[in-house]
């Protein structure tokens, strides 16, 4: 055949076939091509390649959703007796993994609010084998002085991961601050469509040998199709991000200045109180924001069910705007003293801002404040 195809195709299969038993046993014993796609799949491994330049680390690894490679990367480091250091302001479903899940493994977790740095390094002082951060923070927008705390847990010898998604690889550089292992639901930003499921760990070395190994006994492992996905939504990421901070800064403004609106949570906002470490950490402030309505549970729950352009669906990080009640969904999962805690409140709305003309946003998010 003359020419090769553009666009990689998909290797839908579960299994390879060998010449001769040879064959087979050296790919099982080297990892030099593939033998059966719960270990390594062409697709996957295309799409894993192209994340790992495009954040710099040694490799990244494909699985299943964001929490498979969250779940993975951080039971491929801790162990019974071991003592995790993170912050409260964390996605729902980590918080869960932190505070229900590892302690019944014999797993110490300190959850310290993200705005307290002092006393975040003062627990790294005592003692820890992982921090764990996430940067901007879900659904509040913090961002984390990544930099600082990860250089104290080094001294402490602790492996450092952190949450990324929320910036997307276009809009900060992680490789750069000691982080050792980043994750990424690629289910957001990567993918940008809303019509994939996926997450990565892109990681530092000896990292990648322990994730790889702990994903193919777990299974989390991603599926040619959504590799697939992935990679055509890495083809125009940049061009995407672009136009996510744009529009999420011209929203953050108009609801900023809106009498219905309470608080805008936006680091790209002077008034943010992360907007200087903002400015450090980060090339573009991002297409998520979050803001609180000047009602009640109730009041809120009617703005949301107004909205028209905007779409009421759980996720982010596409296309298409979407907004939800954290309370509701992304964090229904904490108890009200914690929501209480991480600043989750019943008529805070989380916004992923698309890449809609922005004055239908504006327009919409106009006729759904008038509900108050």
């Amino acid at each position: 055949m003359k020419g090769n195809p553009v666009i990689p195709p998909i290797y839908m299969t579960a299994t390879y076939k060998f010449d001769n038993s040879d064959d087979l046993i050296d790919v099982v014993q080297r990892r030099n091509g593939y033998i059966y796609s719960r270990w390594d799949n062409p697709s996957v491994v295309e799409a894993e390649a192209a994340l790992a330049q495009l954040e710099g680390f040694d490799r990244a690894l494909g699985f299943s959703s964001g929490m498979a490679a969250i779940t993975t990367a951080v039971m491929a480091i801790v162990r019974a007796g071991d003592r995790i250091v993170t912050t409260r302001e964390i996605y729902g479903g980590t918080f869960e993994l932190m505070d229900s899940v590892l302690p019944g493994f014999g797993v110490d977790v300190t959850f310290v609010n993200c705005s307290n740095v002092d006393e975040i390094l003062a627990e790294i002082d005592k003692g820890l084998a992982l921090l764990y951060l996430e940067s901007p923070t879900n659904p509040l927008l913090r961002v984390v002085d990544v930099p600082t705390l990860a250089a104290a847990a080094k001294t402490k010898g602790a492996a450092v991961l952190l949450d990324g998604t929320f910036a997307s690889p276009i809009n900060q550089h992680p490789v750069d601050w000691g982080v050792d292992v980043l994750i990424h639901s690629g289910t957001k930003y990567l993918g940008g469509h809303h019509d994939v499921t996926a997450g990565f760990a892109c990681c530092k070395q000896p990292f990648s040998d322990r994730l790889w190994n702990l994903r193919k006994i777990f299974g989390g492992v991603m599926d040619p199709m959504s590799a697939f996905l992935t990679l055509r939504g890495l083809q125009t990421l940049e061009l995407r991000i672009d136009r996510h901070n744009q529009n999420a800064m011209a929203v953050a403004r108009f609801l900023e200045a809106h009498p219905d609106i309470s608080a805008v949570h936006y680091p790209g906002l002077p008034s943010h109180p992360d907007h200087e470490i903002a400015k450090h950490c980060m090339s573009g402030f991002g297409g998520m924001l979050s803001f609180e309505v000047a009602a009640d549970f109730d009041g809120t729950k009617q703005v949301m069910d107004r909205l028209k352009t905007i779409k009421l669906a759980t996720s982010l990080g596409g296309v298409t705007s979407l907004a939800n009640q954290p309370i509701t969904n992304t964090h229904v999962a904490l108890s009200p003293d914690a929501r209480e805690k991480a600043g989750v409140s019943e008529n805070l709305v989380r916004l992923s801002v698309g890449v809609e003309t922005v004055q239908t946003l504006i327009d919409d998010l106009t006729q759904a404040l008038d509900a108050i």
